[in-house]
């Protein structure tokens, strides 16, 4: 069939059909691995066309809905594989549009004759998602993908960090690439691998047999000695009746190493958090006794004011602690810091609601303790202000405060707005300390703005508007 589709191109002679033919293990091994859509596309006469003659589709995760082998690539939708074509350089990280009408990104590599000529182009694509796992796994020069197959030995060109074992269908190894013999080296095998018998060098629990049963086996890790390996096998068809196992092994020491690494530093990064938490707590509660002790309305008032900033922030390392992420999810924080809020200013909150809706969404620690200092003084405002003694009985309605969260593309939006008695036109620009420090940390930590509208008897309306990271 591919034969077919590469002499309907009208393009390439039979010696550069039958290098696109001996391309395609590679393509069927790396598609295999990557469990990703990937294609060899052909020139036409068309100078706008190429024929795909391939397509390797993988079972679970593949972009298209059919296999699209057969029809054509346009240089509109496909300026990647037209510039692979037409300069025989590799083309990375281009947008494309497929047959189908889905966005996808293009990674393009030529296929060259010996005498640089070019035949065709292999084309590995992925969607936004799967865009740092293909750069991850697809680690090695371009050059050497496209490297020739051996067909009578079922060679794999030594194109991956990963090594590449490949088996006959007896059993025995045929061909081994220098990553495969540096690993079993470290493993303490001292013998050749080619030649050797699948059951003398296979480091898991499965027989060839299998292997050649199930078709395709992944097995996540295997720990020999200090060492940790991951294996997977596939297989390949060669003729009608014959078929090769095809092993990938990687040392997956170094990452196993470096996971442990990450979970010492998790727990004493939260154990960090923590004793900050507990300290913020420690300071709250002396100036509780300072607030106490003291007989002058102005000084406990800004005391009050200063105990729920300190506690503001002691919010989100409580939660550092306990998750040991640097990640917080936004409205998790708000509603703490409500929860906190309503607690300290008891007196007033308990005769207003509170309604968080909108977006969940994460944000850095740094921002995170921002937020929290933000969003307490505003409630200290609103509760300061907006609803005075006796307002129910004056207004007829109960207080009410509702704030929204919204994620957008490049700005995310916290709205709060109350139903209090509203602030004068002509006091909106003085603000007092506490919507002074609001507005600063909001230009210089959040690189937002900082909006406040208001209507006397009908309420407050204050927008948040930060950058996202």
């Amino acid at each position: 069939m591919i034969r077919n589709f590469c002499k309907s191109c009208g393009t390439l002679t039979p010696i550069e059909i039958n290098k696109v033919e001996t391309i395609v293990e590679t393509v069927r091994v790396l598609g295999n691995i990557l469990n990703l859509d990937i294609f060899i596309d052909c020139p036409t006469k068309d100078s706008g066309k190429a024929m795909v003659v391939y397509h390797y589709r993988p079972e679970n995760k593949s972009l298209y809905s059919e296999n699209i082998s057969g029809q054509f690539a346009l240089e509109k939708n496909e300026p990647a594989v037209f510039r692979t074509l037409s300069t025989t350089l590799p083309s990375k990280n281009y947008k494309a549009i497929t047959q189908e009408g889905e966005s996808v990104l293009q990674n393009v590599l030529p296929i060259k004759t010996d005498d640089g000529a070019i035949v065709g182009a292999i084309i590995v694509e992925f969607s936004g998602e799967q865009n740092l796992l293909a750069l991850k796994q697809l680690n090695v020069a371009t050059k050497r993908i496209i490297r020739t197959i051996d067909d009578s030995k079922n060679n794999i060109s030594d194109f991956m960090n990963d090594g590449i074992i490949v088996f006959d269908h007896k059993g025995i190894a045929t061909y081994a690439n220098r990553s495969a013999k540096e690993i079993y080296s470290c493993l303490g095998f001292s013998e050749m691998i080619v030649g050797e018998h699948f059951q003398n060098i296979v480091i898991s629990k499965i027989t060839y047999e299998e292997i050649l049963k199930i078709k395709k086996v992944n097995i996540a890790e295997i720990n020999i000695s200090t060492r940790s390996i991951s294996v997977s096998y596939f297989v390949t068809k060669v003729k009608k009746n014959k078929e090769n196992i095809i092993m990938v092994i990687r040392d997956i020491t170094k990452e196993r190493n470096k996971e442990k690494e990450l979970v010492y530093k998790s727990v004493a990064i939260k154990e960090i958090h923590h004793r900050v938490k507990n300290n913020l707590q420690t300071i709250a509660s002396l100036l509780r006794i300072q607030k106490r002790r003291t007989m002058n309305d102005e000084v406990k008032k800004i005391l009050t004011e200063t105990i729920s900033r300190i506690l503001s922030i002691a919010i989100t390392h409580e939660v550092l602690s306990e998750n040991g992420l640097e990640k917080l999810d936004i409205k998790e924080i708000i509603g703490l810091i409500l929860k906190n809020f309503s607690t300290t200013a008891l007196d007033k909150s308990e005769k207003i609601s509170f309604n968080i809706v909108g977006d969940s969404f994460n944000i850095s620690s740094d921002k995170a303790t921002a937020i929290a200092l933000v969003i307490n003084e505003i409630f200290q405002n609103i509760i300061d202000y907006a609803f005075p003694e006796k307002f129910q009985e004056k207004f007829l309605r109960v207080g009410k405060i509702d704030i929204l969260i919204e994620k957008k593309m490049f700005y995310s939006t916290i709205i709060i707005t109350d139903n209090g008695v509203g602030i004068e036109e002509k006091k909106i620009k003085k603000y007092g300390l506490g919507l002074t420090i609001v507005e600063k940390i909001i230009i210089e930590q959040l690189s937002g703005k900082f909006i406040l509208e208001s209507l006397v008897g009908k309420g407050t309306t204050i927008k948040i508007e930060m950058k996202n990271e």
